[in-house]
């Protein structure tokens, strides 16, 4: 374990010793009546089960839960362990300070202008060469590495930190180096791989062993397992996360997120009480932390467009003054005359916010167990519990949940209006220009070098057509289960189609809409020289406007067709049963899926070698 730092023991001792308030003691104010009602009247509009919320109060810490943690009746405390997502962040960037400190009088210090391909060469490498030399741990974690966020590449489970790193190499960039901010969580994993290969330890140990003991932030957790352990113990309570189905009015619960891969970008799981303790470490600038290392960590590097405010989950900017900023690991603003310092997060079926104060020794943290619809019940409160500190009249308060409805309302008819918004030139209807080829020719699995493989299959159109009075007859093509999201692409005209994009859910209703969840984007098909289906672009990267992600089609082996396969080196044959073949092409790899023989089914995989198929000869279920 490598020791804390010296330093401002005296504070630690007296920040570790800090008490809590019971919510019966006279002065436990920032949960009044009137809160309260506000609370349970947000929880019930925005379909949200549960929130978790502490006050920190110069050494006066307050605490709540509301609402269920887990249907059907297990009810959230301030003891509630949470998701909290990309709050990590926070304490990745202090992670790393910690290292330069314990490096700064050696011969090769650590700071942070210290490009990331001296510290991971090999795997450190991006589309252009002078930004993969030039690019430090500081641009990493300020978000201004010219990379876009591109989080469909990674956010599939079984992912490496490793893997996603070398990922980068693949995916354009759309900006120079320190010209614009653009929020990326794959340069937060990619200071993780870092951190670990430096150090040779798991992110998770120091995080505990230099941050969360000091701290005494005993139920912080960065492993789902470590969790789980905790809860099998009976020393904590994992809420479940939850999404809210505008189809059938109900929850439905969303799978943990456990991979690897997110790591230093969101991977911790805490309650408020353990946080209130590291945002009361902020505002006393203490230990374990120098008094450099805090000075460091919330100095802005980079100034934000307002639209990257309503991205970070602030949908529009009443009361703010000035430019917002991002430092490491924090975003730096000033509401209503006070500098604020604050870091939202979020993951499937859990969402948080968590901001400070530093003039008035004063913030708060508040932990939900629901996705979207989590984040505008944070927003809400967030903005109730700064108003009231700062006694803001009541006639210069905005009425979020107001704004928030009138937003979501005209995102569901840009939803409802795709064709129209994407295509407004677009001959339409009887004049749309038919596909080359029919359209069982567009299905099958596509490839790209960084974002994951997807199957599109051919299924009824479910979308009202105003022409045919219900649903239309067309056929479209449709992709579940990739990653976090499934895909339905709708032909429009020649080879366009819209690609309606469902998050968390692997199909859709006729007439079904979830405009937190929900987004509409171009796609389009590229043809080969030999008259076959060859690419398919798709816009899934907003920071690319109009470009595309470009997938190539497999190719499909006919019934019948003897191929090579080899095991361990040796060459030998067998016959392929129409099922496909993806990437044949020298030197991509492909997987081969047989279950037209009797006595079980096999799954072939490997890299074909100057034409030849590479690939295991034995098969499930087969006992061979």
């Amino acid at each position: 374990m490598l020791p804390p730092q010296a330093g401002s023991f005296l504070t630690f001792f007296a920040l570790s010793g800090a008490y809590q308030i019971p919510l019966t003691a006279p002065d436990a104010t920032p949960f009044t009546p009137d809160f309260d009602k506000l609370v349970a009247d947000t929880l019930n509009h925005w379909h949200t089960p549960g929130i978790s919320i502490a006050v920190v109060d110069g050494d006066k810490t307050f605490s709540k839960g509301y609402g269920i943690a887990t249907f059907p009746d297990e009810k959230v405390t301030p003891s509630t362990l949470f998701y909290t997502g990309s709050t990590t962040k926070s304490f990745t960037a202090a992670a790393i300070s910690l290292l330069i400190d314990d490096t700064a009088n050696s011969s090769n210090p650590l700071t942070w202008q210290t490009p990331l391909s001296s510290l991971i060469r090999e795997d450190f490498v991006l589309p252009d060469e002078w930004a993969t030399s030039h690019i430090t741990l500081e641009d990493a974690v300020s978000h201004r590495t010219g990379m876009p966020r591109h989080d469909l590449a990674w956010f599939i489970p079984n992912t490496t930190v490793r893997e996603v790193v070398r990922k980068l190499r693949h995916l354009p960039t759309t900006a120079e180096p320190r010209t614009k901010w653009q929020y990326c969580n794959m340069m937060y994993i990619t200071v993780t791989y870092f951190i670990e290969t430096y150090t040779g330890n798991w992110l998770g140990n120091i995080l505990r062993e230099r941050i969360w003991e000091p701290l005494a932030m005993n139920s912080t957790f960065f492993s789902l397992s470590d969790a789980e352990a905790a809860t099998y113990t009976g020393k904590a309570s994992l809420a479940e996360g939850y999404l809210w189905l505008n189809r059938t009015q109900e929850y439905r619960s969303a799978s943990y997120m456990d991979s690897d891969a997110v790591s230093g970008a969101g991977a911790i799981i805490s309650n408020v009480l353990d946080y209130a303790k590291w945002l009361q470490c902020m505002m006393n600038t203490a230990a374990p932390l120098s008094s450099a290392a805090h000075n460091t960590l919330h100095f802005p590097r980079i100034n934000l467009p307002p639209s990257a405010v309503e991205h970070a989950g602030y949908r529009g900017v009443h009361g703010f003054r000035g430019v917002h900023g991002y430092a490491l690991g924090w975003f730096i603003s000033n509401y209503r005359g006070e500098d604020m310092i604050w870091h939202p997060g979020g993951l499937s079926g859990f969402a948080t916010m968590m901001a400070y104060l530093p003039r008035r020794q004063w913030g708060f943290t508040i932990l939900t167990n629901a996705g979207e619809s989590g984040v505008t019940a944070h927003q809400i409160l967030s903005y109730e519990l700064l108003d009231n500190l700062l006694r803001t009249p009541e006639d210069e308060r905005l009425s979020w949940s107001t704004v928030t409805d009138r937003v979501l309302q005209e995102a569901t008819e840009a939803l409802k209006n795709a064709t129209k918004r994407l295509y407004p030139d677009s001959p339409l209807g009887d004049d749309a220009i038919p596909l080359t080829l029919p359209l069982s020719h567009y299905a099958g699995t596509y490839t790209h070098p960084a974002y994951p493989s997807f199957t599109l299959v051919i299924k009824p159109n479910l979308e009202p057509s105003p022409r045919y009075g219900r649903a239309n007859p067309k056929q479209i093509l449709h992709t579940a289960a990739y990653g976090p999201i499934s895909i339905d692409l709708t032909h429009i005209s020649g080879e366009n189609f819209v690609a309606y994009v469902r998050v968390d859910e692997d199909t859709r209703r006729p007439g079904d809409y979830e405009p937190t969840r929900d987004s509409i984007s171009k796609a389009e098909f590229r043809l080969g020289e030999d008259g076959k289906v060859k690419e398919m672009g798709l816009q899934l990267e907003v920071e690319m406007s109009d470009d595309k992600i470009w997938f190539t089609k497999d190719v499909a082996v006919p019934a019948g067709q003897v191929i090579y396969i080899t095991k361990d080196g040796a060459l030998s044959l067998t016959e392929a049963h129409g099922e496909d073949i993806t990437s044949l092409a020298y030197p991509n790899s492909f997987s081969y899926h047989d279950s037209s023989g009797s006595g079980g089914s096999s799954t072939l995989s490997g890299t074909p070698s100057k034409g030849r198929l590479v690939s295991s000869v034995k098969r499930a279920g087969r006992g061979r």
